[in-house]
């Protein structure tokens, strides 16, 4: 076949596919330069499963009236001006695909004016036709109204799930939206029936609160900085768990991504905390320089690049760790602090027609940060907030100030204090102390190894060798013993006694490719764990042991001593309380 250049209706259709994915994606992309545009209230009418009717209105800055034909057209936009700008992105959409692409497949009218203009413009756009440009006279800021999306390209129409699924999605966006985005007013209507209503709120517990309900109120915060990296948000505490990651949300720069190394950081705070299967609710919010992330890498722009992943990694890893760790050590955390007012939404110096989305906020504070400049972080770790480590030491003996009363069912440790009366399981409780100890030596380098009688050798691709051969000591001191033994293949010589013997060159290719994949040796390190957990549950006191009053109130001197002390290894509640109130009602006292 000979190579033809494609004609323009079939090339707006394939960007479509691209970027409108269903009447979803349309919300995203219309509120994206809702934002943009500086609004501080965005109203957004959805009829039926969104392909009959999508409006969204936002009072922000308007296109002026000779401007409004050209927003239609291919990469057409006032947010980048140079290659540099690409470099650094500061707003939410940049690629001026949103609307030509929307209008390629649906009935698309806008009306915008600029507060400075007496009159608006109203521009119709049907399949790709595009009418000619009308005075009309409206309020300042921008209505845009997509009607019969998909109508003209039935493959995509059967696609299209119920009502209900399709404003589940659209909804997810809105409320997506609202969390990056506190300080503006969000409004959801779906069939004459209004489904959010997000008031402007200065504190981002309050807008996580509108959005989750009584849930967001029992969210430990969590914040920490380094050099240019900032990170805060919400996370549930353990037990608190859900079936699937849904309720695991990821802003950067105030953007919502998916992004796998994000999520295995978070996942991997939680370690021992909670049982298989089972995630956390969380919010996280980054900040870092727009010229350390690239967001230019997906149509959609849900999926990001970032510079330095494995110090990311740990940055996120260290925050929400030490905030589920403060959350242990001295329970629920105070209501975040009332901050300053938000900042209106400024033009970005030197871009016209872009303006500023309003300040992200810290979790831990909920103060709004400073803007970020590409090359200078000026953030500084708040001092009203303390780390998990600093708030660790501030109070003790929370387990050993409880007075022992005595055994129950041979299984629990019945105590009473200041909390109300408490029951202790021995053998979870035991089970993490040991643990605990374990795995410090195991962290500490103090890892007996075993030689193999006879060497196993192992083969890698060249990509997952080369990342071996710069790992070598790090292995060493994790305990395993390999030389090269020719090209692209090593020499397995020993091993970490904690292992189960088998195929140890299993362990060492499930550490490689998660060192590939994230930057990181976690793998391993799990590896270890599981191993150590198993150690830990069939070498600590059992149950039905009988324990003299000493060994019992010895035991939880050592849970004052052990982080994480509420959760066994595999995630069992060690502890469970009831307070007098609770007391009360059961004897219906109250």
């Amino acid at each position: 076949m000979t190579i033809a250049v494609l004609p323009d209706n079939l090339i707006d259709r394939i960007a479509a596919g691209e970027v409108v994915e269903r009447p979803a994606s349309v919300v995203k992309e219309l509120v994206d330069n809702a934002l943009d545009a500086g609004a501080s209230e965005i109203s957004v009418v959805v009829d039926g499963n969104g392909t009959s009717l999508i409006r969204v209105r936002d009072d922000g800055g308007g296109v002026a009236f000779e401007e409004v034909p050209l927003a239609f057209e291919r990469h057409s936009t006032s947010k980048l001006r140079s290659e540099a700008d690409l470099a650094e992105i500061a707003t939410m959409g940049f690629r001026g695909e949103a609307l030509p692409s929307i209008a390629s497949v649906a009935v698309v009218e806008m009306v915008s004016r600029p507060a400075s203009q007496e009159l608006g413009c109203r521009y119709r756009v049907e399949n790709g036709r595009k009418g000619s440009p009308v005075a009309a006279g409206c309020p300042a800021g921008t209505t845009v109204e997509v009607r019969d999306l998909f109508y003209h390209v039935p493959a995509r129409l059967k696609f299209m799930k119920s009502p209900r699924t399709e404003i589940k999605y659209v909804s997810d966006v809105v409320d997506r939206m609202a969390l990056a985005h506190p300080s503006v007013h969000f409004r959801l209507h779906h069939g004459g029936k209004r489904l959010a209503d997000y008031v402007a709120a200065t504190r981002l517990q309050d807008r996580v609160r509108q959005v989750f309900g009584d849930a967001g109120s029992e969210l430990a915060p969590f914040s920490l900085t380094r050099e240019h990296l900032r990170c805060t948000g919400f996370a549930s505490q353990a037990p608190k768990s859900f079936g699937n990651t849904r309720y695991m949300v990821t802003f950067v720069n105030r953007r919502f991504v998916r992004d796998k190394l994000l999520t295995h950081a978070v996942l991997k705070a939680y370690d021992t905390l909670l049982m298989k299967g089972r995630y956390p609710a969380a919010l996280l919010y980054l900040e870092l320089p727009h010229a350390y992330v690239d967001v230019n890498v997906h149509p959609a722009k849900t999926e990001v690049r970032f510079r330095r992943q494995s110090e990311l990694y740990e940055t996120v890893l260290s925050a929400v760790r030490g905030g589920l760790r403060a959350a242990a050590q001295d329970g629920p955390a105070p209501p975040p602090r009332t901050p300053d007012e938000a900042a209106p939404h400024g033009q970005v110096p030197g871009r016209p027609g872009v303006r500023e989305p309003g300040p992200a906020y810290d979790a831990a504070t909920s103060r709004p940060l400073l803007p970020l400049e590409p090359h200078r972080h000026p953030l500084a770790p708040d001092p009203g907030f303390q780390t998990g480590e600093a708030r660790g030491k501030t109070e003790r003996g929370r387990f050993s100030s409880l007075t022992v009363v005595g055994q129950v069912l041979g299984c629990y440790i019945l105590c009473h204090g200041e909390p109300g009366m408490v029951l202790v399981d021995q053998h979870a409780a035991h089970e993490r102390v040991a643990f605990q100890r374990m795995r410090e030596d195991l962290e500490q380098g103090r890892i007996e190894r075993q030689e193999l009688l006879i060497p196993q050798l192992l083969e890698l691709p060249v990509t997952e060798a080369l990342v071996l051969e710069e790992q070598l000591g790090a292995l060493e001191r994790a305990g395993f013993s390999l030389e090269s033994f020719g090209r692209n293949t090593f020499s397995l010589r020993a091993v970490p006694a904690l292992l189960a013997d088998g195929d140890y060159r299993d362990a060492v290719r499930a550490m490689i490719s998660e060192f590939v994949e994230t930057g990181r040796t976690g793998e391993l390190q799990q590896g270890f764990r599981d191993r150590l957990m198993s150690i830990a549950c069939h070498s600590v006191i059992r149950a039905n042991r009988v324990l003299k009053i000493e060994e019992m109130e010895a035991l939880l001197r050592n849970l004052d001593e052990t982080e994480f002390a509420t959760q066994c290894p595999h995630g069992r509640p060690v502890m469970v309380r009831f307070s007098r109130g609770q007391l009360e009602h059961l004897f219906r006292r109250a």
